[in-house]
């Protein structure tokens, strides 16, 4: 499962939820039918009917089977969950960054330089934070530092700019 966003509130009587998504530029919630939300230790699975955008940061959606504001009140704090399976396919040079988290950095010559433990977008381009036993290196995600991304095998090769290291 990958957490996207959680539901804020509700949005009308009939039913409608506001939706914040972790990623407000993704719009990948757009791409499925189906999304799955947690609260209380619980997961429900609900058809996704519609969506459309508040806001910069927030979407209204309707699921099936929620057709009241007292029943979409129950759902105010859940998080929305997607199935792996239902993501749509990343496109070419792009990444999920649940794909990312966990991979090996290497250097161009060879030697590790930690795992990626966490990504942010700092506007301009998305940083991977790679840690290992002794420091912590933020790495710019762009053409001239990142040179091999292999997902399948848990394994990025980088070339570190002047600076990057030190």
């Amino acid at each position: 499962m990958l957490r996207v966003g959680c539901i804020s509130g509700t949005h009308g009587l009939k039913g409608a939820l506001r939706f914040r998504p972790d990623n407000p530029d993704s719009d990948t919630l757009a791409e499925v039918r189906r999304i799955f939300l947690e609260r209380d230790g619980e997961s429900r699975e609900f058809r996704l009917t519609a969506i459309a955008p508040l806001n910069p940061t927030t979407r209204r959606i309707t699921l099936e089977g929620i057709a009241d504001i007292n029943a979409a009140e129950s759902l105010k704090g859940a998080v929305v969950m997607l199935a792996t399976e239902d993501v749509p396919a990343a496109k070419p040079g792009e990444f999920y960054y649940y794909e990312a988290i966990g991979c090996e950095v290497f250097l161009t010559d060879g030697s590790r330089l930690g795992a990626i433990e966490e990504i942010f977008s700092n506007g301009a381009h998305d940083v991977w934070v790679v840690r290992d036993a002794e420091r912590e290196v933020l790495v710019p995600v762009i053409d001239n530092v990142v040179k091999v991304m292999d997902l399948p095998a848990r394994r990025v090769t980088i070339e570190p700019v002047p600076g990057l290291l030190d």
